[in-house]
């Protein structure tokens, strides 16, 4: 591990404020960056710096020597900043925000170079970024799952349906001229068929196959890639099957470079929340990435209906 000079700055202003808060107030960035800051040269160091109780961050023995080590360093390099840093004369807050890499892509990356903040990005699976925000080290999610924290908040504002997409070259001539209501028909025809996924995915096919014929299915995908945008691209080339977010792959299945062939027969849908917690220091930045994903999920909505 390498160890970064803003752990020394939000050590120092921990240490000088007494609290998570103060230090975040002062350095003007979010309280989950300032505990993610501490955590880090906490591991960096091997030992607490501070004890932590309900009102106070008191310094450890260790935690007193390390600042006085680095106190005239740290002020130092706060000096040259200064001195040499562009004044813009506006003091920007920085938020980080959970989600999975392709929705960032798809509906958020967008919109970065209009935001009037810093943003850093978080990315995985719903478990580790509901753990992140529980835990007080980012500042919302979107997430499809709970938990019974009860400083969150849960806002539900889109549903995400899975459904079962074709490649551009795919032979579906078969596929539509059998009844779909002969299960083992249908289902036989799949398993003939080369399958994309990605290893976080896993979990989505099973949970169609499950819905939809009552089993767990008995192949493995032919292709795992890193994630859905590359399973969209390969589709759009040749042949394959997938199962993905129906608003992810829109765009493409309006051009026709892949196709929607099934829904199953039981819809497989997840809920979608905007995590947060009750009470943050930049609630309006944190409602203003809100505001911008269910816009963007509300036009996904209307061009499907649309369609």
């Amino acid at each position: 591990m390498q160890v970064n000079l803003e752990w020394f700055r939000t050590f120092k202003a921990i240490y000088e404020t007494g609290t998570m808060s103060g230090a975040a107030k002062q350095l003007f960035v979010s309280q989950p960056g300032i505990g993610l800051h501490l955590n880090a040269l906490e591991a960096y160091t091997g030992f607490p710096l501070f004890e932590r109780t309900s009102r106070k961050m008191i310094p450890t023995e260790k935690g007193k020597l390390l600042y006085q080590q680095i106190l005239s360093s740290v002020e130092c390099l706060q000096d040259v900043e200064k001195r040499f840093q562009k004044k813009s004369g506006i003091e920007r807050p920085t938020l980080s925000i959970g989600m999975c890499v392709e929705t960032f892509q798809q509906v958020l990356e967008k919109h970065i170079p209009y935001l009037g903040f810093n943003l850093i990005m978080q990315f995985g699976d719903n478990e580790h970024l509901l753990h992140l925000l529980e835990n007080g080290s980012i500042d919302s999610i979107l997430t499809s799952i709970k938990s019974n924290d009860s400083n969150l908040i849960y806002n539900p504002f889109a549903s995400e349906r899975f459904v079962l997409v074709a490649g551009k070259n795919t032979d579906l001539t078969a596929f539509y001229s059998l009844d779909i209501n002969d299960k083992s028909a249908v289902k036989d025809w799949l398993k003939m068929q080369f399958w994309y996924s990605t290893a976080s995915d896993m979990k989505v096919l099973n949970r169609f196959w499950e819905t939809n014929f009552g089993e767990h299915p008995d192949f493995l995908p032919n292709y795992i890639v890193p994630n859905k945008f590359s399973i969209i691209r390969c589709l759009s080339i040749d042949g394959g099957l997938a199962i993905l977010p129906e608003f992810l792959c829109q765009e493409v299945l309006n051009t026709k470079e892949i196709t929607k062939i099934w829904e199953g027969y039981s819809p497989v849908e997840n809920a979608l929340y905007y995590a947060k917690r009750k009470q943050s220091l930049f609630m309006e930045e944190i409602n203003h990435i809100e505001k911008l994903l269910i816009n963007e999920f509300s036009s996904v909505e209307i061009e499907e209906h649309i369609d």
